[in-house]
């Protein structure tokens, strides 16, 4: 297998994401969001469908959506699509598909499904992804040529925070409206945190040497999610993550002195729990890596800090540290982040036994 370098697709997408975030939230992006949110703003309910990241994706859009009074819940295409009767459909429902490609069988299924129950769709896709049936596709950055993605998912999110600004800025939601000046000032933010990654290498030659566990409270248990779909694909890292209560009660008795334990650890809601999580985990002897805040618990953690933002804005940013500890674990191991293991002929032909 050849190393990764700084060649790799995904450490040039990860770090063209300030770039693509300023298109996204240029005149034509605010444009498309507000469409989209006078398509949907009626609804009943919301479904945002998505699979692999952008399920984690859709479980992001979904707080953003809910903050701007949207009954709407995150749902796998998988499962929407094969299992109809736990999701039945309405013609006052909207449903937003979530397909960077446009080519996974389960979220085309699911698109099929929404335009047969004669639902509102939306979906989020690459500027080339073909959304048949969807009444107005949301574009975000060109189709990633490797299969960690980085921009297409910050950028999906974007464009559902754009959506639910644009709600929020219709129905007077005084919390909501607030976050055009907070997704205006994210380019910067992103850009800031990417030349920061010097300060990731230590953590991730704690990362390849063993366990690491990722928690989070709220909607940043999608950050926590998506570490584990970059780290094992980038770089086959042994990594599990939980929202910080479920890991609590019961995953958390496997942790052992020296594993490594990753808590967004933001403002909000959960903040208190997940600074009682860290002080138990310093307790235990992991080692702890804070993105965002530190906990008083545990004086000794590695803190990434990152600016305040509101809370179901705070994804959005908490996920590129994620990013960067994906790609240098993958430096570490040896392993190339942009072939989904297909550059050894033996995955290769087993991934050829089935379609995604």
């Amino acid at each position: 297998m050849s190393n990764p370098t700084t060649d790799s697709k995904m450490y040039q997408t990860m770090h063209r994401q300030p770039d693509d975030l300023r298109r996204v939230l240029g005149d034509a992006g605010w444009g498309q969001a507000g469409a989209a949110a006078g398509l949907i703003a009626a609804a009943d309910r919301v479904f945002v469908i998505g699979i692999g990241t952008s399920y984690h994706a859709a479980l992001a859009g979904a707080w953003l959506l809910r903050a701007a009074g949207l009954d709407a819940r995150a749902v796998s295409s998988f499962d929407f699509a094969l299992y109809p009767e736990s999701y039945p459909l309405r013609a006052d429902d909207a449903v937003v598909i979530m397909a960077h490609t446009g080519v996974k069988q389960y979220s085309a299924a699911s698109l099929a499904r929404a335009s047969e129950a004669g639902a509102t769709i939306i979906s989020v896709g690459s500027l080339t992804a073909e959304h048949p049936g969807s009444q107005r596709v949301l574009r975000t950055v060109e189709r990633e040529q490797s299969a960690a993605y980085t921009s297409s998912h910050l950028t999906a999110m974007t464009v559902l925070a754009q959506v639910a600004t644009a709600l929020g800025e219709r129905s007077g939601n005084a919390q909501v409206s607030q976050w055009r000046d907070a997704l205006t000032a994210l380019p910067d933010q992103v850009a800031t945190v990417l030349a920061r990654e010097s300060e990731i290498e230590p953590v991730a030659r704690l990362a390849v040497r063993g366990q690491v566990y990722a928690a989070a409270a709220g909607p940043n248990e999608a950050t926590a999610l998506e570490l584990v779909i970059k780290a094992r694909e980038a770089a086959y890292g042994r990594v599990d993550a939980l929202a910080v209560e479920q890991f609590l009660h019961g995953p958390m008795v496997a942790v052992n002195a020296g594993d490594l334990a990753v808590l967004v650890n933001v403002a909000g809601a959960g903040a208190s729990r997940v600074a009682e999580v860290a002080a138990v985990l310093a307790a235990m002897g992991a080692r702890l890596w804070l993105v965002g805040d530190a906990a008083p618990g545990a004086p000794e953690a590695t803190v990434f800090s990152l600016p305040s933002l509101p809370e179901d804005l705070s994804p959005l940013l908490a996920v590129v540290p994620m990013q960067i500890l994906a790609y240098q674990m993958a430096v570490r191991n040896g392993t190339h982040p942009d072939t989904f293991r297909r550059d050894d002929p033996r995955y290769k032909d087993a991934f050829g036994l089935l379609k995604l």
